[in-house]
């Protein structure tokens, strides 16, 4: 590719195949990134920009079912681990710090669990918390494009997927405006103003990439989010820290309050003024340092 941005395809076990997308020359260090749902691996200049800045190397691998990536039907949050150590053995990468952002939040989670070795350092940026968390009203403050998602993701992958086939279907080629009218409902106005920028396009880049062979991915990421992830939040001993934005109206922030008081040392940011999409967005930077600063220790 052009501009320092760079695909792989790694093998995984059972002949399936990863995606992967790197950037820079991580002379300090390698950032893994864990994309939403749905989320297919695009460059992004705001990575690009703090991987320069910050001398990292950029890694995306695509969650199975993903553009290129083959599929994994009935995995669960804590396989992720798995696919990554392979992405990192083929890249030659010992440790790294990470991030994930909305349904990558428990993906970088399960890294932070199940790589303790690896993994120095994660970011938890306006995740969802497990569908069984004790005492949590899973579904206060969601909007109603997410509850009926999710909800029907609980009755199983015959009726969340024509579901999914069917959203795909009405995109069509969708641009950053039309999303902005589809979903106003869940988008506060700090979340729809960024659509006027270079994200805009970004992210409807990725929601095509993530869905240009199908839903699957979208599919088995849904399914993965409202089964029990598989793995410990209390004993993870990765340094985390949980991002989220305090008009988010695609996943309250309550998640992220539950979410740091559930993992040993976690420390938590509730950031007023923004929504799920802009505070990604407007403290990257912030995360990035953070991470590097705990990733030190």
């Amino acid at each position: 590719m052009t501009d320092g941005w760079e695909y792989d395809l790694v093998p995984m076990t059972a002949g399936r195949v990863t995606e992967v997308l790197t950037y820079g020359s991580g002379t300090e260090g390698t950032l893994l990134v864990h994309g939403g749902t749905p989320g297919g691996a695009v460059p992004r200049k705001p990575f690009a920009k703090v991987c320069d800045d910050f001398g990292l190397r950029y890694v995306m691998a695509g969650r199975p079912g993903y553009g290129r990536s083959s599929s994994r039907p009935g995995r669960v949050m804590a396989d992720i681990a798995e696919d990554i150590s392979r992405v990192l053995d083929h890249l030659g990468i010992d440790t790294f710090i990470s991030m994930g952002g909305s349904g990558g939040g428990g993906n970088v989670l399960a890294c932070a669990a199940l790589l303790p070795d690896r993994c120095r350092a994660a970011a938890c940026v306006v995740s969802p918390a497990p569908i069984d968390a004790e005492g949590l009203d899973f579904y206060a403050g969601m909007g109603v494009e997410n509850v009926e998602e999710w909800q029907l993701a609980e009755r199983g992958r015959d009726v969340v997927g024509p579901w999914l086939e069917s959203t795909v279907a009405e995109w069509g080629d969708i641009s950053a405006e039309r999303f902005v009218e589809t979903y106003r409902g869940a988008l506060p106005l700090v979340d729809q103003e960024i659509f006027t920028t270079d994200f805009g396009e970004a992210f409807i880049s990725s929601l095509r990439k993530a869905t240009s062979t199908g839903v699957e991915g979208w599919l088995e990421d849904d399914i993965a989010l409202v089964t029990p992830w598989g793995f410990d939040l209390g004993a993870i001993t990765t340094p985390v820290t949980v991002w989220a934005g305090k008009l988010d109206q695609m996943v309250s922030y309550e998640h992220s309050v539950w979410l740091a008081r559930a993992i040993p040392g976690a420390d938590l940011h509730v950031i007023a003024g923004h929504g799920h999409l802009s505070v990604q967005q407007a403290y990257l930077p912030d995360i990035v340092t953070d991470l590097l600063r705990k990733g030190s220790r």
